[in-house]
């Protein structure tokens, strides 16, 4: 999956995503679906991982004045005991552009 955005402001050479959500004790984002012991990982592309209130920086195109951020999100049980049901978490993002 990816974030993309189009028409950045002219000028802004980059843009800094912040992540931000309910977490769980053991750091990663609480399932809100009904599986028990399941967390959520939010990841960039090269694996390193996104935790709540966690930056992300990509440069702006110039050309076409857009950025995109690829990202990956998985399931895990950090303590293990997952049991059957549905996943799910919200995870906003706030965007500063610099």
């Amino acid at each position: 999956m990816a974030l993309d955005l189009s028409n950045c402001p002219i000028g802004t050479s980059r843009v800094v995503a912040t992540f931000s959500g309910t977490a769980d004790g053991t750091g990663y984002y609480k399932n809100q679906g009904t599986a028990g012991n399941i967390q959520l990982e939010l990841q960039d592309s090269g694996g390193a991982t996104l935790n709540n209130g966690a930056n992300k920086s990509v440069q702006v195109d110039d050309a076409t004045q857009s950025a995109h951020f690829p990202l990956q999100v998985r399931a895990l049980t950090v303590n293990g005991g997952a049991t059957q049901g549905t996943i799910q978490a919200v995870i906003n993002v706030t965007y500063t552009y610099a």
